[in-house]
């Protein structure tokens, strides 16, 4: 008589595989978060090159940095250039508002009202930190280029231009960054440097 010898997974063994596959869920879903949040704000960050560099440009042409306000109707980084300063202590460009003549068109998170530049004047940015209080040692050099998530623009018909289509997964980002290159962002709730952190 043939005898068949049946053998199946104990108990033990199923629970040490689900206890193996809890540790790596734990360890592996923060990281995936992390990822996908940094991922959406390097849209951002390669916009922020470009005013950058129209920046710089301006400065070799100009001798003068400027302010490129926050959110006008269509956004502003897209406007001209300015022709001059109006007002060297505070950075007003003339006209104003001006832009750096960056236009994102349609993106995925950041719209073009996104952005801002903070020059802080011919005077420098002396105390000024940006909203992450973390351009501080050393202080932040020559401007500080700011994105609002809340700020980005919905695209609400298919002829929108200046718009992104994901807008709502970036409310509360904010990022940061200044003419060195020092990079700062934050992910929710960024009224304390606490919740800011390098890129």
């Amino acid at each position: 008589m043939l005898k068949l010898n049946k053998k199946g997974f104990t108990l033990v063994e199923l629970l040490v595989v689900l206890v193996i596959i809890g540790i790596l869920a734990a360890v592996a879903t923060p990281l995936y978060l992390q990822h996908t949040k940094r991922a959406k704000v390097s849209e951002a960050i390669a916009t922020m090159g470009l005013i950058r560099q129209a920046l710089r440009d301006y400065k070799v042409n100009h001798n003068s940095f400027f302010d490129v306000t926050q959110k006008a109707d269509d956004g502003n980084i897209q406007l001209p250039l300015p022709t001059g300063i109006a007002d060297a202590a505070t950075g007003k460009p003339d006209p104003e508002p001006s832009g750096v003549d960056v236009n994102a068109g349609v993106t995925q998170y950041f719209s073009n009202s996104s952005f801002f530049v903070d020059a802080g004047g011919t005077g420098g940015l002396g105390d000024k930190d940006g909203a992450s209080g973390l351009f501080k040692t050393p202080d932040a050099v020559d401007f500080i280029i700011s994105a609002k998530g809340d700020n980005s623009d919905a695209c609400d018909s298919a002829t929108d231009d200046n718009c992104a289509i994901h807008n709502t997964d970036v409310a509360g980002y904010q990022v940061e960054m200044d003419n060195s290159g020092r990079i700062f962002a934050c992910y929710g709730t960024c009224s304390t440097a606490a919740n800011w952190s390098a890129y």
